[in-house]
């Protein structure tokens, strides 16, 4: 009976988070949606490991893992950001600029 309910809850919750990303709620890097994904796989990866199901718990696992790595991978990448962030005042405040071209004669180099 356990099993049966995390495997329905897993399904509903895949199934939402899908529909979610579908109708533009969500962002497929969202962290919400890479941990509904991740949870939905573990309990329904579960059940059908308990049922004996296992092509059904194999690619559950699997999804679970895909999310694992999309939510590793998104925060990663906001470190970085957050990182190049804090770094790009101090770079944009040592580098000389010249907005305007220069006038007048240009020096032109002679063939020899």
């Amino acid at each position: 009976m356990i099993a049966a309910v995390m495997g329905w809850i897993g399904t509903v919750g895949g199934l939402c988070a899908y529909l979610l990303l579908s109708r533009g709620r969500w962002q497929a890097s969202s962290l919400r949606y890479s941990a509904m994904n991740g949870v939905a796989g573990v309990l329904a990866g579960t059940a059908s490991a308990v049922y004996g199901a296992w092509p059904s718990a194999a690619s559950n696992a699997l999804w679970a893992c895909i999310a694992a790595q999309v939510a590793f991978t998104t925060v990663r990448d906001r470190r970085a950001e957050r990182r190049a962030d804090r770094l790009a005042p101090v770079v944009s405040l040592s580098v000389d600029v010249d907005p305007e071209p220069p006038t007048g004669p240009q020096p032109v180099l002679m063939a020899a």
